[in-house]
């Protein structure tokens, strides 16, 4: 192969609708002919953001513009997170077309946020864009921030302060606030570790990014509510109607954001767009390995083997060159099945042979923690005693694994042994006995709860496990609901202490082969911290709580009460 002259062009502006002037660096290959650009547009830095793959992507024909978005790193204007992102992504996609370098057509890639600058670009429907790559990421930031009601405190705290708020005191022209805010910023990450900063309260006060911080992200968030039907988060939310383009959707089972790329692949895909294709490995929010917290997938989960990087140039080889390369006569869906360590092919997600399949809990009234006696069965339950436990938010159950971001030493994403977290008694732990064959549980999970509260507001949290033959606990996916949004977002209702309510919670989806000799489990509780921030039962606001109480929970699995475990079985 000859060799390959780049050109490498820094800071190059890119004006805006409104006059703000944003900056973005470009390659290109050394040819006398215009070319299909590819875009980034990145708040992380444009100069370290994603070289590696600029350069191969040149090197195959493209022009690549790299830039970053309003307000971050060379750029100018206000950052303020996802606000701006529709409009400047059109314009970006329409100034980069035009181009004398510009053949006029225009593919994006990038992951996380990076990913949603695609999806909100691609909402108005840019002429030149013709094909993007969202990866590990999300159509509506609503969901990213909020789980059944709940604030994702992980997340909006750890991005908050490690993205938003650093870069802020990296603008600073100050040296000396510099340097202050600089050990202040160190003070609060470091709390993230130890768990000091996400116990803070009350929430709207939080170090930096609270109300009256140097960057108020975590108070815009929840002055936004948890009600998804606001202008603000309706402004922000990227509808699935508006998205024409042609995309490959690149998820992981282990991701924060897993919930929103199967749903967004699904509704797509639901609406006819056969130009939509969809991948998901055991992944975590990043990097694609198969080392995910505690557990290794194989060989075949690492991007070593999957190539990703060729399978995104061989999609826009084919959707902006127009190169007849078979990719859109493959398979609109790949999975990797955990469990077995395999990929598999499909073409309809959810898959339609699935069998959703109830499995019940029981207990004898002493369900309490790994040592107690609960069950699980797809037998439904009779005349059965209830189970309950103390929730003290003051000791939380803590989070362990799971689809986390963004600061690993305090939020460890992934696939962990769960027995120490199942030896509290505030958790309820139900286990089928050892499976006879292997069982495929494949789409999305829900878990239908009967339970009662002493507290006026609470949370239940439901997760689904697989155990080993020498007692490892592998969750496998979670989820959470607030009681006072049981039955509406918009019209929160307390509780009425001990009265008896219906809750549906969540787990997202997931592809795990339970094999013979392992047990399912599902663990019960009414917290999961930091992932997500603690109910502090008084039913204050959530912005400004700062009493905690203790609540007794009582729950309730016996043929009135059926409560249950819904898994998507798929038949072998």
């Amino acid at each position: 192969m000859p060799p390959t002259t780049v050109i490498v062009e820094r800071n190059v502006e890119t004006p805006m609708r409104d006059g703000v002037i944003l900056r973005a660096d470009v390659y290109r290959p050394q040819t006398s002919g215009p070319l299909p650009v590819l875009l980034q547009r990145t708040p992380y830095g444009k100069a370290f953001s994603s070289n590696a793959f600029a350069l191969a992507a040149a090197e195959r024909g493209y022009v690549v513009v790299v830039q970053d978005t309003r307000g971050r790193w060379a750029s100018d204007g206000d950052g303020t997170p996802f606000v701006h992102e529709k409009a400047d992504g059109y314009d970006t996609v329409q100034w980069a077309a035009a181009q004398p370098w510009a053949d006029g057509a225009v593919g994006m890639w990038g992951g996380s946020y990076v990913g949603y600058t695609q999806l909100a670009a691609a909402a108005l429907r840019p002429p030149a864009l013709k094909a993007i790559v969202p990866t590990v990421t999300f159509c509506d930031p609503y969901t990213v921030l909020y789980r059944g009601g709940v604030l994702a405190l992980g997340v909006v705290v750890s991005w908050g302060l490690t993205s938003q708020a650093q870069h802020a005191i990296m603008r600073e022209p100050d040296p000396a606030r510099r340097d202050a805010l600089t050990a202040e910023l160190i003070t609060a990450v470091d709390g993230m570790t130890s768990g000091t900063t996400f116990r803070h309260l009350p929430l709207e006060t939080m170090p930096l990014i609270g109300r009256d911080g140097l960057v108020p992200f975590l108070a815009d968030m929840l002055d936004y509510t948890a009600d998804p039907a606001t202008p603000q988060w309706q402004a922000l939310r990227v509808p699935h109607a508006d998205l024409d383009v042609p995309a490959l959707h690149i998820g992981g089972w282990y991701d924060i954001f897993a919930c929103d790329t199967l749903q967004d692949y699904a509704a797509l895909a639901s609406e006819g767009r056969a130009s939509h294709r969809l991948l998901v490995g055991p992944w975590l929010h990043g990097p694609l390995s198969g080392y995910v917290g505690e557990v290794d997938f194989g060989y075949a989960a690492y991007d070593f083997a999957v190539l990703s990087d060729e399978l995104q140039l061989r999609w826009f080889d084919h959707w902006l060159k127009g190169e007849d390369n078979g990719i859109t006569g493959e398979p609109p869906i790949r999975i990797f099945v955990m469990g077995e360590n395999r990929w598999r092919t499909e073409d309809i997600w959810p898959l339609p042979q699935t069998r959703y399949t109830p499995y019940y809990l029981h207990s004898g009234g002493a369900a309490n923690s790994l040592h107690g006696d609960g069950g699980l069965s797809p037998e439904g339950p009779g005349s059965e005693p209830v189970d309950t436990y103390v929730y003290d938010p003051r000791n939380p159950v803590p989070t362990r694994g799971g689809g986390l971001c963004c600061w690993t030493a305090g939020l460890a994403a992934g696939a962990f042994d769960q027995r120490d977290i199942e030896s509290r008694p505030d958790v309820l732990v139900y286990t089928m006995p050892p499976l006879e064959t292997d069982l495929e549980v494949t789409g999305p999970v829900v878990v239908d709860l009967w339970a009662a509260s002493s507290a006026p507001d609470t949370d239940f949290t439901a997760k689904l496990v697989d155990v080993g033959p020498c007692g490892f606990a592998r969750n496998v996916c979670s989820g959470i609901v607030r009681a006072r949004y049981r039955d509406s977002f918009t019209a929160p209702r307390p509780l009425q202490p001990n009265a008896v309510e219906r809750y549906e919670i969540g787990l997202g989806p997931t592809s795990n082969v339970f094999k013979a000799g392992h047990r399912i489990r599902v663990e019960i509780a009414s917290s999961n911290f930091p992932h997500f921030d603690r109910n502090l039962n008084t039913g204050e606001p959530l912005a400004t709580g700062t009493k905690l109480q203790t609540a007794v929970q009582t729950i309730l699995h016996d043929a009135a009460h059926p409560s249950h475990i819904l898994l998507p079985v798929i038949p072998r």
